[in-house]
């Protein structure tokens, strides 16, 4: 005899299996920034006779993220203070030594997600605008920092499976500034002319989902 499924009995399994999916894809997953080259901060000091431009690739983090919901997000990013170059060497001694970051009592620059605004969701493979308030760790003082920010969300493909790259990806470019007096860096008086109190950081990350 063939059976017949109700239409009220089939409405309430396809309501059942649409929640359960809804509240799949509202969760929060770990997106993780792997030290691999596909992240780079970048800090700019403009002064009156010279400019002096750092990088550094060795970036690591975390962040728990929710492409439906930005609101939600946190996560830290840092930087090891060691791994910064300028093209000289004998100046990247002397931005690590004691003098000046103090590469050895604290090692890592940090910056801790705390709150996203500007856009409430991330489309697929769409770029937002959006700013992202935070923490900003240096040289063993915290203060509260806002970044303006570009992000996009990148679901995974059979590409990029082929790729070694098996997880959703985020990517995001953010700028902000930080004054080195704020957070108790001196620049020498013979100096002052050519390193900059005011320095410009560009952060630019690439996280895969875990």
């Amino acid at each position: 005899m063939r059976k017949f499924i109700s239409i009220p009995y089939l409405v309430a399994t396809l309501a059942l299996m649409l929640g359960v999916s809804s509240v799949a894809s509202a969760q929060a997953r770990n997106f993780r920034i792997r030290n691999d080259g596909g992240s780079r901060i970048q800090f700019i000091s403009d002064a009156p006779l010279e400019t002096i431009t750092g990088v550094s690739s060795h970036v690591t983090g975390n962040m728990s993220v929710n492409p439906s919901d930005t609101s939600s997000w946190s996560g830290t990013i840092r930087v090891r203070i060691a791994s910064i170059r300028t093209g000289i060497d004998l100046r990247d001694e002397h931005l690590r030594s004691d003098n000046w970051l103090d590469a050895g009592r604290w090692p890592n620059a940090e910056f801790e997600i705390t709150r996203v605004e500007g856009a409430s969701r991330l489309r697929p493979n769409e770029v937002e605008n959006v700013r992202i308030h935070g923490r900003f760790s240096l040289h063993g003082v915290t203060r509260d920092i806002t970044a303006n920010a570009r992000v996009r969300y990148i679901p995974v493909t059979d590409e990029m499976r082929e790729n070694h790259v098996d997880g959703d990806v985020i990517r995001g470019h953010a700028s902000f500034r930080v004054r080195l007096t704020d957070y108790n860096i001196s620049v020498p008086l013979p100096v002052r002319l050519k390193v900059a109190n005011e320095i410009r950081v560009n952060v630019t990350i690439r996280a895969q989902a875990e």
